[in-house]
């Protein structure tokens, strides 16, 4: 045998390695063929639960933000009682920052009508996951300052309020707003010391007539 006859072009050989393994793999296709249409099924049925739960998701945001949008709306007309259930409802059927947004809201329209109690419990749940959502803590400890004092428990009243005025930016009015309710509720509760810090507070960095009634009030008490 010649070297010429012996030897085949390296294209005839790969073509001839590419037939042998299609015919093999057709060989174990068909010796194994429950096997490969349970594949090729239980692959489909993945894509089809994760399409499914990605088109879920979407329709559940996009509802959510709905039902959120018509409880403001209420809200901001004063239909407290309504808006509230509204707010009740997104709490149970969603999760997330919709579920927790719904929660503050709901603690909110029950502070307008003045159920103090109920108010405090739900900004306790809202608090509860503020680590995840924390949009709404310092507006939070506010509220739940007001309905304790609603309750008539000024110094877990004040704690709340300090605690506000901690989270709430400087640069915010309300920062000063709420140091000046703490020195309030301090003073109510029988904590002159404490009730003399936030006042000072105030009357040092605060503006207008609130730093003048600060300064007024920690005089007083000195």
């Amino acid at each position: 045998m010649t070297t010429t006859t012996a030897r085949r072009p390296k294209k005839n050989l790969k073509e001839d390695q590419l037939v042998t393994t299609t015919f093999r793999f057709t060989e174990w296709a068909q010796a194994h063929f429950n096997q490969v249409i349970i594949g090729v099924v239980a692959l489909v049925a993945v894509v089809a639960v994760l399409v499914f739960v990605a088109n879920s998701r979407e329709s559940g945001a996009k509802q959510a933000e709905r039902d959120m949008g018509a409880a403001l709306a209420l809200m901001s007309q004063g239909e407290y009682a309504t808006a509230k259930t509204s707010f009740q409802q997104i709490s149970e059927r969603f999760g997330g920052a919709q579920g927790a947004s719904a929660r503050f809201f709901k603690a909110e329209c029950e502070l307008k009508q003045s159920d103090y109690k109920a108010a405090d419990d739900d900004y306790d749940a809202y608090l509860a996951r503020v680590k995840d959502y924390p949009m709404f803590e310092g507006s939070a400890l506010v509220g739940k300052a007001l309905a304790l004092e609603g309750l008539g428990n000024y110094l877990e009243a004040a704690k709340s309020m300090a605690a506000a005025a901690d989270k709430i930016d400087v640069k915010d009015p309300r920062h000063f707003d709420a140091a000046y309710s703490a020195g309030e509720f301090y003073q109510r509760a029988g904590l002159v010391p404490d009730a003399i810090k936030y006042f000072e507070i105030v009357a040092k960095d605060g503006t207008g007539d609130l730093k003048d009634r600060a300064t007024v009030s920690a005089e007083l008490l000195k």
